[in-house]
């Protein structure tokens, strides 16, 4: 499946923006001049051809109302020109959009209004953290694209905006190989220990996603092939958030793995024992989110 620039189809929709000059380069990677006098925080972009996060669409009764998504994810975070408003910022994109036939689904102006630090605030379902500040605005809508729909959301607040680009897409499957039992027990054997690629959970959550259950079923497998062994199971994230609260969530990962498989496959108590080193043995660097995403991971480890 060919990785398309989520903002490159703005080029390809003939969108010209006055607050950004979009191009894409030879290998679609995107390419953004943000309004004169604004710089991109590079580092902290999102991009993921195929992703889960969320787009906010309401304030009711003070809790946030977002919408869940998987699909194409493209977020980006400008440092503001000193001289610019919220409102002439986020004027620019909503007018450009429009023209290019944009319906504004919600929009709001102030944190009471737009509730960004309410319910839990908004960093954790769309990745925009808008601070504490009253002078805030944010509008979300979507547009036609190609015979679908792109989701487009733009959050200013007095030093930084947000834009966030969100394209349904079909996934492309077929990527990963669940290892077997009997792989498992070979990479033990010569390793002592292994990564189970496919155990999923929701960021920042210790939940098992039904995504899960066919490693989880290869791991009981394997015990039951192997009635001699005894396994620990340890969470590992990334270095994102408290060191703590990373080491409570790795710990909880692991014993949701092993709850399953006690309570789904019966395995007995204690041949899996759940453990948790939150982000002190990275596999990759965690400056990147490529990185970040393989520290995320279980493991088991021949006991």
């Amino acid at each position: 499946m060919m990785l398309r620039t989520l903002f490159a189809l703005f080029i390809a929709a003939g969108l010209s923006l006055p607050v950004t000059r979009l191009a894409a380069q030879e290998n679609l990677t995107p390419v953004i001049e943000p309004y004169a006098g604004s710089e991109e925080r590079v580092r902290e972009r999102v991009t993921e051809a195929y992703g889960r996060t969320a787009r906010v669409i309401g304030l009711e009764d003070g809790k946030v109302l977002d919408e869940r998504f998987e699909g194409r994810v493209l977020l980006m975070r400008f440092r503001n020109p000193a001289d610019r408003s919220t409102f002439e910022i986020m004027t620019n994109y909503r007018q450009a959009l429009e023209a290019r036939g944009f319906t504004v689904e919600w929009q709001c102006e102030s944190r009471p209004l737009c509730g960004n630090s309410s319910d839990g605030g908004w960093v954790k379902r769309n990745g925009m953290n808008l601070g504490l500040g009253r002078e805030i605005g944010y509008f979300t809508g979507q547009m036609p694209y190609e015979g679908g729909t792109v989701f487009v959301s733009v959050g200013v607040e007095r030093s930084n905006h947000y834009v966030q680009v969100l394209q349904s897409d079909a996934m492309e499957t077929g990527q990963v190989r669940v290892l077997d039992a009997e792989a498992m027990a070979s990479s033990l054997d010569a390793q002592g220990k292994i990564t189970v690629e496919n155990i999923y959970f929701d960021f920042g959550k210790a939940e098992l996603l039904p995504e899960s259950d066919e490693a989880i079923a290869e791991i009981a497998r394997l015990l039951s092939d192997r009635v001699a062994i005894g396994l620990y199971v340890v969470g590992h994230t990334d270095s994102v958030g408290g060191f703590e609260a990373n080491l409570s969530l790795a710990r909880e990962r692991a014993a949701a793995v092993v709850s399953a498989l006690e309570n789904r496959h019966g395995v007995a108590t204690g041949r899996a024992v759940p453990a948790g080193v939150g982000p002190l043995a990275p596999v990759a660097s965690n400056a990147t989110e490529a990185g970040r995403a393989l520290n995320r991971r279980v493991e088991i480890v021949l006991r």
